[in-house]
């Protein structure tokens, strides 16, 4: 069987490269292969036959493992704080010995020089010309802060293996300094962040960032950072418009020119229908952070959100072609072809998406999918709907309106009647305009389907705020 290597991720050859990787010796990693399934894999050639493994995986299932840490040389040296003298044993937490950055406390004093003006340490008073955002405050142990320095950057390069050392130095911070703030709310963005790449399932995601998020908001009520995520959790996971509008909007009155609040707030907004007010704020979140193509691409999908499906199907196939490592590209366009009952072209985007996340769930259902179109096309959205169901069953999905959304695509009524009854029995709320609108507009004259569909959206909108 080929084991192509996934996009952005390193393939490490041998049971040498593996051990390098955690900075043990070979017998370790081998046993923990027999006994604690440590992702390896081998090439054909029977018990003899080499072995491999994939750096995000092994980060993956190094997150699972608390014993288990990466060594520190396989921490991007982009992000490394430069040091001279290792910092002494009696400090390291149990648990993160091989993933600290060890850091002279020279170090740290130079990094507060750079950040005077705009960094004001706890043990001080924030300097007096900061009057419009809030101080970035840090530890006052210098080597703890240079731990949480470190964990930003990691988080904000995004990739999986990053996400997992973020997720370790934000623990371990916390761990030698609880009563920091930032770090409680820089691990709830970790944790809503890392789920995209399957490492955890988004209950247990949506949990810990919850629960972070409320720490850092127990420590620190004024923390932007903390109301941002917890208006993401709000909004995605709970289902609650009103609680996550005004988290978002009192994380932006805290800091009014933090781009990822403006950003977060956007995605949001366009989800609700309100597409005046989400396109000021992807434009305000450009303007904070030139060349985002994070954002750029979230923007190019909330044209399709609010209708305007053939400029969102020229940035998005644009877009594609610069950057086709980006999954959120394609996840886009897999819902634009489907909205358009093109169940071919959807069924092409939603396995370029699960080949580049390498999500085990999202393989398996994009297999099956393009295994369905190739039999019969008008079956595989009996596919995509079982899914689903099985997804609610385990608790990973909450709501019924994106199996009712395909449904109602590919034109299968009895079908979206099925979920539309189910959904409204069990008082869903259903937020997404642009899914309850699609459905209305596709069975317009329909009594029974508008019916269902007006028990399932709330009756009061959310209060948004123009201007």
């Amino acid at each position: 069987m080929d084991h192509p290597d996934p996009v952005g991720s390193k393939r490490l050859d041998g049971w040498k490269s593996v051990a390098t990787y955690f900075n043990r010796d070979r017998t370790t990693v081998m046993r923990w292969a027999r006994a604690r399934k440590l992702p390896i894999h081998r090439m054909p050639g029977g018990k003899q036959g080499s072995v491999f493994a994939f750096e995000h995986e092994l980060a993956a299932w190094a997150l699972r493992h608390d014993d288990v840490a990466i060594a520190a040389d396989h921490v991007p040296q982009q992000v490394m704080l430069a040091a001279t003298v290792a910092e002494p044993a009696k400090t390291r937490p149990a648990g993160i010995r091989a993933i600290r950055v060890p850091v002279i406390a020279a170090g740290c004093a130079a990094l507060a020089v750079i950040l005077a003006g705009d960094v004001a340490w706890r043990a001080g008073e924030a300097p007096a010309q900061i009057v419009e955002r809030p101080a970035l405050s840090l530890p006052r142990d210098p080597l703890v802060a240079a731990d949480f320095v470190t964990a930003r950057d990691m988080w904000a390069r995004r990739s999986s293996r990053d996400l997992v050392s973020a997720i370790r130095l934000y623990e371990s911070v916390i761990r030698r300094d609880p009563h920091f703030a930032p770090a409680h709310s820089g691990l709830a963005d970790a944790w809503l962040l890392i789920r995209e790449y399957g490492a955890v399932d988004d209950p247990t995601a949506y949990r810990r960032a919850r629960r972070h998020a409320e720490d850092a908001l127990r420590l620190d009520p004024r923390l932007p950072g903390a109301h941002r995520a917890l208006g993401f959790v709000e909004y995605w996971w709970s289902g609650r418009a009103p609680s996550a509008l005004k988290n978002f909007r009192r994380a932006i009155a805290l800091d009014e020119r933090d781009p990822q609040s403006h950003f977060w707030y956007a995605n949001v907004l366009a989800d609700l229908g309100d597409d005046q007010n989400a396109q000021r704020e992807y434009n305000r979140a450009r303007l904070l952070s030139p060349g985002s193509r994070t954002i750029e691409v979230e923007q190019a999908c909330s044209h399709w959100q609010a209708g305007r499906d053939e400029l969102a199907l020229r940035q998005l196939s644009a877009l594609a072609e610069r950057a086709p490592e980006d999954a959120t590209v394609y996840n886009c366009l897999a819902w634009l072809h489907i909205s358009h009952g093109d169940i071919v072209q959807f069924a092409h985007a939603f396995s370029a998406r699960a080949r580049i996340q390498r999500e085990v769930h999202l393989l398996r259902v994009s297999a099956e999918v393009e295994a369905a179109v190739r039999r019969d096309p008008r079956t595989a959205v009996g596919v995509l709907v079982a899914a689903s169901r099985r997804e609610i069953a385990a608790g990973a999905r909450k709501s019924r309106d994106t199996p009712a959304f395909y449904a109602s695509s590919m034109g299968e009524r009895a079908m979206l009647v099925q979920l539309l009854t189910e959904a409204s029995d069990l008082r869903e709320q259903w937020y997404s305009a642009p899914v309850t609108r699609r459905i209305a507009e596709r069975w317009r004259g329909d009594a029974e389907v508008q019916q269902l569909l007006r028990s399932l959206t709330p009756r009061q909108k959310p209060l948004i705020p123009t201007g």
